[in-house]
């Protein structure tokens, strides 16, 4: 079952790849879904589903951004595994400690990107330090929604169990 949700939010972040290039063609640039993706499975604190979710989100977003191949899949592995190291040792609950995860993660990717481009192209093109700062900030905002979205749809359900299961007795 986890790998079944799984491969259903890496078909929605691909679809939220594509609908955001056809609205407007610059916000593959600004947004990164399969980023998002990889924090919030390195959020859980597992650190082999990390490195997994990070290669396999990673080689998705290669394939479809059509870029160098390998490149995000070894930045964005580096980066579950870093944050899911980084749960294991401190406690992560409250927004602002969120939206610092996900703001630091998505400067991680975009440093090891950068580092990885400058390594392995000779005439690379960089990024602008705008359109990186906006991806951080971007990036830390909607990794607090998703999270606390996520955190009331889990409350919801849990209670709608125990209402359901006292019912049944």
């Amino acid at each position: 079952m986890p790998a079944f949700r799984f491969l259903l939010a890496l078909v929605a972040a691909v679809a939220l790849h594509f609908l955001g290039a056809q609205i407007w063609g610059d916000i593959p640039r600004l947004f990164d879904p399969f980023l998002v993706l990889v924090i919030l499975y390195g959020l859980r604190g597992d650190l082999l589903v990390a490195l997994g979710v990070g290669l396999l989100a990673g080689m998705v977003t290669d394939a479809v951004t059509g870029g160098l191949y390998g490149l995000h899949g070894f930045a964005d592995t580096i980066v579950g595994y870093g944050t899911a190291y980084a749960v294991q040792r401190l406690v992560i609950r409250r927004p602002p400690g969120v939206f610092l995860m996900f703001a630091l993660a998505a400067a991680a990717q975009q440093a090891i990107l950068v580092g990885l481009v400058m390594l392995l192209l000779a005439d690379p093109a960089m990024p602008s330090l705008a359109s990186t700062l906006v991806k951080v900030a971007v990036t830390g905002a909607l990794g607090v929604v998703v999270v606390l979205i996520s955190r009331s749809s889990t409350r919801r359900l849990d209670a709608w169990k125990r209402t359901r299961t006292s019912k049944l007795k």
